[in-house]
């Protein structure tokens, strides 16, 4: 019995020491988007203009900075922000990693700025002043990991081709909260996990059939 309380002191300093690591973990992590090009199967001579808006609620009122992509929990579950590890926003890494995996594809592409509280009407014109043969938006309503144990992607991005017209003629979009598993170290694996679905989604909204026609037509 005379071990009881070195015992208990053993065991809570053990656990401080584990949230505390955990918590440390947590804090100044960072996403790299631009290195997760999406593969394309587009092939067309057009020129084509592209532009991610970020649409994010908490980005338009201000609670939170263009370049958050999400939280990392500490060992309480207390959220830390993540960020995009150019530093540069999250709107602005998409935009550029879409038109590296066009120019893969050897489409010219050219990326347009597009600020989040833009109205639709002055998005469609600020793309059509690039005066390519189509124009590319994609507007991010929602997007952001949540990582503790496991990670979680929470995303809604929508899709729209114009003709030079200003002509709606496709559109996708994307909806969900997939669940990216975990590792042994939670901060490392959603560093992996969350581009690596980034590319599989861009995939699927680009490389649908409507998309790639009109794209194509």
């Amino acid at each position: 019995m005379t071990h009881g309380p070195f015992m208990r002191f053993g065991v809570a300093f053990a656990l401080s020491l584990v949230l505390a690591l955990g918590t440390g973990c947590a804090v100044g992590n960072k996403h790299q988007y631009t290195a997760a090009v999406p593969v394309l199967t587009v092939e067309t001579s057009r020129t084509t203009a592209v532009a991610v808006q970020d649409r994010r609620p908490y980005v338009l009122d201000g609670d939170k900075d263009p370049k958050f992509v999400g939280i990392q929990r500490g060992g309480f579950g207390n959220p830390f922000d993540v960020t995009t590890e150019s530093g540069k926003p999250l709107a602005s890494d998409m935009c550029q990693t879409v038109v590296a995996a066009l120019k893969k594809k050897n489409v010219a592409a050219t990326p347009v700025d597009i600020l989040p509280k833009a109205t639709d009407d002055e998005a469609k014109q600020l793309l059509l002043s690039a005066s390519a043969d189509r124009q590319i938006l994609i507007r991010l309503i929602e997007w952001k990991s949540d990582t503790y144990q496991n990670t979680a992607l929470i995303y809604d991005v929508r899709l729209s081709v114009f003709d030079p017209d200003g002509k709606l003629i496709a559109e996708n979009a994307r909806q969900g909260r997939d669940d990216l598993g975990g590792g042994f170290i939670a901060p490392s694996h959603a560093k992996e996990a969350v581009p690596g679905a980034f590319r599989r989604i861009f995939e699927e909204l680009l490389n649908e059939p409507k998309v790639l026609a009109a794209l194509q037509a």
